[in-house]
């Protein structure tokens, strides 16, 4: 594993409070790296970055995202919630990276949130 897959690990899959993760490059599209075996389309990649561009068509419709559909919960210009029944989809974004995770129903939505948000912290305030 490199260094941000460690990262990713430590901080979100071990806790037990994400299911699946990933960091995306902003600017170029570009998977950085996810947990381990999780794959994602290039049509994954094109709709989490662009996600924030249309906010309230997002709140609206929702996202498609490796094959489910998830109803937007909350929108703003640095995170994204988005649930499918008791699963669901945490996107935020920093500087650089699009950061990505998705819990299922025995995990508690609240925390695997909090989670999310912390590691986004942790890259806004390294700038990254």
């Amino acid at each position: 594993m490199n260094q941000l897959q460690v990262l990713l690990h430590t901080a979100l899959i071990d806790s037990g409070h994400i299911e699946k993760c990933g960091l995306l490059i902003r600017d170029t599209s570009q998977i950085k790296t996810t947990s381990v075996g999780y794959k994602l389309e290039q049509a994954d990649v094109d709709t989490l970055v662009n996600a924030f561009n249309q906010p309230t068509l997002l709140r609206k419709k929702g996202l498609y995202f490796n094959e489910i559909y998830y109803t937007c919960i909350r929108t703003d210009n640095e995170s994204i919630y988005a649930k499918d029944n008791n699963r669901g989809l945490i996107v935020v974004k920093t500087n650089v990276y699009i950061l990505f995770g998705t819990f299922n129903d025995r995990m508690n939505p609240a925390i695997a949130i909090e989670a999310m948000e912390k590691l986004g912290d942790y890259f806004k305030a390294k700038e990254q």
